[in-house]
C-alpha cells in the first residue's frame, strides 16, 4: 500500500524555524510500515517541499500534529478527503480534542501506539483486518456516532518499539542533529505540560544496549537526546553514557534536563567525558512564587548552581523560560532577561505561557473565562491567547518581544563572529566551526527578535490585543476567538504582506 506522512509546519515563523529539529513519531510509524511490506514517504516542510502529485496518488495519508499546527492538518485533511484519500490524524492535540479532529479526518489515533495503529488501519483498508479489533482509533460509525475504540496499553518495554527512519523524510539530509529518544514518561506533572496526560507520570526507559545499537546503526555526527529528562534515573544515565565511552560511540550531545542534575559529580564527570556539550533546561521562571505554583520543584538558587556547574564542566546551557503566569508581572519578564544575562545563560527560549488542551492550566483559565484565542494556529507559545492576572495581553506580549531584543543583542553575533575569525583552523578545527555555529544562530536569533513583529498574522494580534486593552474588542463566548481566516483578513485589509496560510492545490 502507498502511504504517505506528513507533519505540518506551524504557520507562524518561530524561533527555532532554523533548527531543523524533527519529530519522532512519524519516523517510528514510517519504519513500522516499511517493516510491514508498504511504500512509506515522510514529508515536512520545514525539510524539504511537499510533493503534492505524490500525495494525491496515494492509499493512505497520516498526519501528525501540535496544537498550532493542527489548523494545517486540519487543512490538509479537508482537502485529501474531497479528493477521495482515506485520512488519520494522530499527536497530543487530536488525543484531547478528538470530536473536533473527526469533522476533519476519517480516524483519529489516540495516545500511544501510533505504529501499531497505523499497521493495523492498513490492513483494515486492504480486507485483511476488522476496523472494530483496532485498538486506541477514532471513526464515525455506520449510524454516524463516533466510535472510540479503548487505548492501547502503555508500552512498557520500549526496546520493542522499531528505530525512528529519518531518512523516510523527504530532505532528511539537512538534520544536523540526529534525534534519539530514551525514555517515555514524566512524574513532575507541572500544570502546563501535556507530557504527563499523553504518556503518563511513569517513567519508562530503553536499555542501554538498545540505545548504544542506534547510535551504531545510525553513525550521528551529533546527537540530541528527545527525552523529557534525560537524567530522571541518574543510574541508567550513567551506564549509557559508560557503555557509548567503552564502544567508541561517543559524539557531541545535547538532551533535555533538570537543575538536580549538576548535584551529582561522577554523573557530570560521565557528561563531559562521552562529549556533552549542550543542554535545554526547563528553567520556567525566575519568581519563585511562579516556579511554586508550576509545581516545579526548583528554587532560583537551583537555576543559578546549575549554570555555573554546567559551565565549569564546559557545557553549553540553553534556558526555557514560561511568561505571564499569575505571579508574573511586567517587571518579572525584565527580571527573567536580567537573571539570564547576569548567570550567562548561553541562549533563552521566552515562551509566553500557552494553556494546552490536555492539560490543568487549559482547564483551569477555561473555567475563569480567561481564554482569548481558540484558534489553535496561535498556541505557539509566542503568542498571547489568555487574559494574564497582573498584566494586560498586550503588556504581555510587548514585553516579551522587547526581552528578546535585549537578550539577542547585536554584540552577540559580532562577538561570536571574530572568535571564528581569529581561530586558526589548523589548530581548532572543531572550535573554529563551533564559534561559526554560534554566529549563525545569534545571527538568525538576532534576526528573529526584530522582525517577528513584521509577518502579518503577528501584527493583526497586536493590533486586536491593543483594540481589547482600550475596550474596543471583547471575545464573547466559549468559542470566543478569531479564526486564522479573520486574522488574515484583518491584516490584508490594513495592506499587510501575504497573509494566506495554505498549501498547493
Amino acid at each position: 500500500m502507498k502511504i504517505r506522512l506528513i507533519e505540518p509546519i506551524s504557520p507562524s515563523r518561530h524561533l527555532w524555524s532554523k533548527s531543523y529539529f524533527v519529530r519522532l513519531g512519524l519516523p517510528m510509524i514510517g519504519a513500522a510500515l516499511v517493516e510491514a511490506g508498504h511504500d512509506v514517504r515522510i514529508f515536512n516542510p520545514q525539510l524539504s517541499p511537499i510533493d503534492w502529485a505524490d500525495v494525491y496518488s496515494s492509499d493512505l495519508v497520516g498526519l501528525s500534529s501540535t496544537t498550532s499546527t493542527i489548523p494545517e492538518a486540519y487543512r490538509i485533511a479537508d482537502d485529501l478527503r474531497r479528493r477521495g484519500i482515506p485520512v488519520i490524524i494522530g499527536g497530543s492535540h487530536v488525543t484531547f480534542m478528538v470530536d473536533e479532529a473527526l469533522e476533519h479526518a476519517d480516524y483519529v489515533a489516540r495516545g500511544e501506539a501510533g505504529e501499531t495503529v497505523m499497521v493495523e488501519l492498513a490492513e483494515y483498508l486492504s480486507g485483511s483486518r476488522e476496523l472494530s479489533t483496532i485498538n486506541g482509533i477514532s471513526y464515525h460509525g455506520e449510524d454516524g456516532r463516533a466510535v472510540h475504540a479503548p487505548l492501547h496499553d502503555r508500552c512498557e518495554d520500549l526496546d520493542t518499539l522499531p528505530f525512528p527512519d529519518i531518512t523516510l523524510i523527504d530532505g532528511y539530509e539537512r538534520i544536523t542533529n540526529t534525534p534519539i529518544m530514551t525514555s517515555w514518561g514524566c512524574p513532575f506533572d507541572c500544570t502546563f505540560c501535556s507530557v504527563t496526560a499523553m504518556f503518563g507520570k511513569k517513567y519508562r526507559f530503553r536499555s542501554a544496549e538498545s540505545v548504544v545499537a542506534e547510535i551504531k546503526d545510525k553513525k550521528p555526527e551529533k546527537i540530541f537526546f528527545y527525552d523529557d529528562n534525560m537524567a530522571a534515573n541518574r543510574k541508567r544515565l550513567k551506564r549509557l553514557l559508560q557503555m557509548m565511552i567503552d564502544e567508541d560511540v561517543a559524539v557531541p550531545w545535547g538532551a533535555q534536563v533538570r537543575t538536580d542534575v549538576v548535584r551529582d559529580p561522577e554523573l557530570m564527570e560521565l557528561m563531559r567525558a562521552s562529549k556533552c556539550d549542550f543542554v535545554a533546561l526547563g528553567l520556567e521562571s525566575v519568581n519563585q512564587a511562579t516556579l511554586d505554583s508550576f509545581e516545579k520543584s526548583q528554587t532560583v538558587g537551583d537555576i543559578e548552581d546549575a549554570i555555573k556547574v554546567l559551565h565549569e564542566y564546559g557545557i553549553r546551557a540553553h534556558g526555557m523560560f514560561v511568561l505571564g503566569a499569575d505571579h508574573d508581572t511586567p517587571g518579572s519578564v525584565r527580571d527573567t532577561v536580567k537573571f539570564a544575562k547576569k548567570n550567562k545563560i548561553d541562549t533563552v527560549m521566552l515562551n509566553i505561557l500557552t494553556p494546552l488542551p490536555g492539560t490543568q492550566q487549559f482547564e483551569e483559565l477555561d473555567r475563569e473565562g480567561r481564554i482569548l484565542e481558540r484558534d489553535w494556529s496561535f498556541y505557539d507559545a509566542q503568542h498571547v491567547v489568555f487574559r494574564p492576572k497582573q498584566m494586560t495581553p498586550l503588556h504581555l506580549l510587548q514585553e516579551t518581544i522587547k526581552a528578546n531584543k535585549s537578550f539577542y543583542a547585536t554584540w552577540k553575533p559580532i562577538w561570536t563572529w571574530h572568535k571564528w575569525l581569529w581561530t586558526s583552523k589548523s589548530r581548532a578545527a572543531a572550535r573554529k566551526k563551533a564559534y561559526w555555529d554560534r554566529m549563525l544562530e545569534y545571527g538568525w536569533l538576532w534576526y528573529y527578535s526584530r522582525t517577528w513583529w513584521t509577518a502579518a498574522k503577528n501584527r493583526a494580534q497586536r493590533r486586536r490585543l491593543r483594540a481589547l486593552s482600550r475596550g474596543q474588542w471583547e471575545p464573547k463566548g466559549p468559542a470566543a476567538a478569531s479564526t486564522v481566516t479573520e486574522v488574515c483578513t484583518t491584516a490584508a485589509e490594513a495592506g499587510g504582506a501575504e497573509a494566506h496560510v495554505g498549501y498547493p492545490g
